[in-house]
């Protein structure tokens, strides 16, 4: 599976904070009060992410350089982020431009 990591750590339309990041019920939902645009959306939730064979991260900007520094262990966090959340049964692989990882 191919995701992006959003600025706040978001990956699909699962937002830090939201309920839909608790979702295990569900493989597929609707989240209609989306912190960025567009408001109503689609989306995968976290069973059928993580039951990707592999998982291609990907992650570009400066604008997501903190988020990136929280998810992989060296920044500080209160919260878990839903980047942090991507346990696929196989392997992740991290797709950084250099923006993204300049806290790293």
């Amino acid at each position: 599976m191919l995701l992006g990591m959003g600025p706040d750590g978001h990956v699909a339309s699962l937002f830090p904070g939201h309920p839909l990041v608790d979702d295990d019920q569900q493989w597929v939902t609707f989240i209609k009060d989306s912190p960025k645009p567009p408001p109503e959306r689609i989306t995968f939730t976290f069973p059928v992410i993580n039951s990707s064979a592999n998982i291609a991260l990907v992650v570009a900007g400066a604008g997501k350089a903190d988020a990136l520094h929280i998810a992989l262990g060296n920044g500080q966090s209160s919260d878990l982020l839903p980047v942090q959340m991507v346990s696929p049964e196989g392997e992740t692989t991290w797709f950084l431009d250099k923006r993204a990882a300049s806290k790293l």
